[in-house]
């Protein structure tokens, strides 16, 4: 009966250890894939760039990994101000579901 007991309680602790893994796993790769949107963010207000309204992508790499990122221009209520968002994925992952969006505002150069 011990070992029974003890046999279950490793069970859950294998488990939990896992999940803690793949946990961590994923909180890495949103921190990498958020630092490529806002390096991108960045690179727009460096170039002090104007972006036409609509959709483009782009692929970086970071941390001995690729990215895609896709940025949506769109328009806002002040004609001198552009909505930016800035959505990343790993390359091996399909754009359903992005690590992250990250949504800035653009003023005109």
């Amino acid at each position: 009966m011990a070992l029974f007991i003890i046999a279950i309680a490793m069970g859950g602790a294998i488990k939990v250890m896992g999940n803690a893994a793949n946990n961590t796993s994923r909180l890495t790769n949103k921190t990498f894939a958020q630092w490529v949107a806002l390096n991108q963010m960045a690179d727009l207000k460096i170039k002090k760039a104007w972006p036409k309204f609509g959709e483009i992508k782009g692929k970086q790499e970071m941390a001995g990994q690729k990215w895609i990122w896709r940025q949506e221009t769109i328009k806002t209520a002040d004609k001198n101000v552009k909505r930016i968002e800035l959505s990343v994925w790993d390359d091996r992952e399909t754009e359903a579901d992005p690590f992250v969006t990250v949504v800035g505002f653009l003023a005109k150069p």
